[in-house]
């Protein structure tokens, strides 16, 4: 599951109809018992190989990029030779490993940066679906993609929003699976949560005692609850304009250059998407895997 403390306070690039999927869960994950959380999660020890800590990788059969319907997970050091890999981004973007589901972007950097000291491997695919996530998590996977030394190229699967699109913006070239594939919610929230009243049902009160000269400690939180968002409203926006500024460099020359036609939080189909410059083409994945066969 999402890690507790960045799901109270932390800053997100995510479309909201993806991340109201989570509210159940997230839900029972804070009324939950402490005991029953468990450690956190680390993918990348886990013995068996799946898409969490390992990739696909397509190989030339009969003159065509293919991935054999018999092949399996495995990591970048038994890539067969001239392959493409194929690293798998979807659900929710975090920066560690979740305890019931993908892994975070600490993970799939190792992988990519394994990938990138494979001679075996000629380019790498994103399959990206996903409505985006933890802001961390995509500045975290967008500086591993800036020392890149092989093509990365981004295929958007069906959703690929705020966070996810951070991630595709940065590759080589990114490319729509069909007309109706959405991109975009380039954007930045916070969510903050007033827990007082549930602490004070369960008999506890907290007195919070500060240092003489901590005038400003946690105001930016008090004021919020408070009701004036105004001071973390300035926290977005600082997160909001490295968020859009990694995209339009990523993509200048590219991408219009007139940031409130494409950086306003609002998705977008495919064909708009790419007359905005966000997306270069619509085409299928077994077609992009063959960009590579040269």
């Amino acid at each position: 599951m999402l890690y507790l403390h960045n799901i109270l306070g932390g800053v997100w690039f995510i479309e909201e109809t993806f991340a109201s999927n989570y509210l159940p869960l997230i839900a029972s994950y804070l009324t939950a018992p402490a005991s029953s959380i468990g450690r956190p999660r680390n993918a990348a020890s886990e013995k068996e190989m799946s898409e969490d800590n390992a990739l696909l990788f397509a190989s030339v059969k009969n003159g065509a990029y293919q991935i054999s319907e018999y092949g399996g997970w495995a990591p970048p050091e038994d890539a067969p030779k001239n392959s493409v890999a194929v690293m798998n981004i979807n659900g929710a973007i975090t920066k560690y490993d979740q305890d019931c589901g993908p892994s975070g972007m600490l993970t799939k950097s190792n992988l990519l940066t394994r990938c990138y000291a494979e001679d075996n491997i000629k380019a790498i695919v994103l399959n990206i679906d996903s409505g985006g996530g933890e802001g961390m998590g995509c500045r975290i996977f967008q500086e591993t993609l800036s020392y890149r030394n092989k093509p990365v190229l981004a295929f958007c699967n069906d959703m690929v929003a705020s966070a996810a699109y951070g991630i595709a913006a940065c590759c080589d070239r990114v490319v729509a699976n069909s007309s109706v594939c959405r991109v975009g919610s380039v954007g930045t929230y916070m969510t903050i949560v007033d827990a007082s009243k549930r602490l004070e049902s369960m008999g506890i009160k907290l007195v919070e005692v500060y240092a003489t000269k901590s005038t400003d400690k946690n105001q930016e939180f008090y004021k919020a609850i408070q009701g004036d968002t105004a001071p973390l409203k300035k926290v977005c926006d600082t997160y909001n304009e490295g968020f859009i500024s990694s995209i339009a460099n990523a993509r200048v020359g590219v991408i219009s250059e007139d940031q409130n036609t494409w950086a306003t939080g609002k998705m977008f189909f495919a064909p708009e998407a790419i007359s905005l410059g966000m997306v270069d083409e619509i085409d299928t994945f077994e077609n992009v895997l063959n960009y590579f066969n040269t």
